[in-house]
């Protein structure tokens, strides 16, 4: 099974991607990422991101057909891929709202879980403001607001390390899965956080309560063609 995932790459349109970030203690994080993985830290602190996003016409490179539309919702942090010293992330979950993809993925080896979620925009003809709104059921209600907010000013280091990674994994020890990432410059936007209602990443130590309507970075990137190398 080994040979064929390292054989499959998957190709998708990404649209509406929101990064909402918190720069948290490192120490906190450490126990929850693989030994093997250096954590990407910034003065003893290291960012975690909530990601959410719609996935379409998500199919494999030599197949146009079948293809899928699904949403997507993930938890990940930043660390250093030990194989090339490069920046990477690490997924502690995702959940999509397809019935098919995680049996897909499970049977690579790649926990995905199936979870309810929409991801939608929603323009409110105003000073050309648009609203994002991600809800469903996820160990808990879902309920997460952003809007377009062009005043705010986005630091060109933060948005490098929160966007640009090449490689990800996902799962522990032996079980840890690499995935190489292929796409072209994005174009980056910056959101404000209207209002969140999501209780897993405090339920699985990520973050604090208190620390969960402050996120120190909200970015989207309104569409991008990624291929996944698994």
């Amino acid at each position: 099974m080994s040979r064929l995932a390292k054989l499959i790459s998957v190709k998708m349109d990404l649209r509406d991607v929101l990064y909402v970030s918190y720069l948290v203690p490192s120490t906190r994080i450490r126990p929850l990422v693989p030994s093997a993985l250096p954590l990407a830290s910034i003065d003893d602190r290291v960012f975690v991101s909530l990601v959410a996003m719609q996935c379409r016409r998500v199919h494999l490179s030599a197949l146009r057909w079948p293809g899928f539309n699904y949403d997507q919702l993930n938890l990940r942090t930043y660390v250093i891929d030990p194989q090339t010293g490069k920046p990477a992330v690490y997924f502690f979950k995702s959940g999509v709202s397809s019935i098919f993809i995680p049996m897909a993925t499970r049977i690579l080896g790649i926990p995905w879980q199936r979870i309810s979620f929409a991801l939608r925009i929603e323009s409110s003809g105003i000073n050309d403001i648009d609203k994002y709104r991600a809800s469903g059921y996820w160990s808990g209600d879902i309920d997460i607001e952003m809007q377009t907010s062009p005043d705010i000013n986005r630091d060109a280091a933060t948005v490098e390390h929160i966007t640009g990674p090449m490689a990800g994994f996902i799962g522990k020890g032996n079980r840890l899965k690499r995935i190489d990432i292929e796409h072209k410059a994005l174009e980056i936007r910056a959101l404000s956080l209207s209002r969140i209602k999501f209780r897993l990443p405090v339920e699985a130590g990520l973050l604090l309560e208190s620390e969960l309507g402050s996120p120190d970075s909200v970015l989207m990137v309104p569409v991008s063609k990624f291929t996944i190398h698994i």
